[in-house]
């Protein structure tokens, strides 16, 4: 009986063990690839734990590119830096959803944000699943991935710009 109990506990600590280790998929470090497809825009990755910055530099002031995740995991935030020094128009396309971002170029510089998805169009704002937070810099405008797109599963996305001043 005490032989047959060690063994049980035995079972159960190497078991309990095998549980806690954790899954290798979970840390496989993420990659990422931009494919240009207007323009000739320079892209760069920098990523953190928590965050991915998409640096674009798009010298003629119109372009588009998609971004790939092709290995691991998309972190909780994707911010993507445009060097502009204005953004007539911002396009995040993903699965079937498009999201148009505006940012006027004089006055209040209001941020204008329109959304088309399955069964659904309309205009987004703070708070809101499509909503895309923008940052105006200087000369450049960081706009953050929306969060419908980091619960979709998509594993890619594509976006095109205008700047105002070409």
């Amino acid at each position: 009986m005490r032989r047959h109990m060690l063994l049980v506990w035995s079972c159960l600590i190497v078991f309990g063990l095998a549980a806690c280790v954790p899954s290798t998929a979970a840390h496989e470090r993420a990659t990422y690839k931009a494919t240009p497809l207007k323009g000739d825009p320079r892209v760069t990755f920098s990523a953190t734990a928590d965050e991915l910055l998409i640096d674009i530099t798009s010298p003629t002031g119109i372009g588009s590119t998609t971004i790939e995740k092709t290995a691991g995991q998309w972190p909780a935030r994707i911010v993507m830096r445009l060097r502009l020094k204005a953004l007539e128009s911002f396009k995040f396309h993903y699965a079937d959803t498009v999201i148009d971002v505006s940012v006027s170029s004089h006055g209040d510089h209001a941020v204008r944000e329109a959304f088309e998805a399955p069964g659904k169009m309309g205009t987004a704002s703070a708070g809101d699943p499509y909503w895309i937070a923008v940052t105006p810099g200087q000369s450049y405008f960081d706009l953050e991935a929306p969060a419908d797109f980091l619960k979709s599963g998509e594993n890619q996305f594509a976006i095109e710009w205008i700047d105002f001043y070409r």
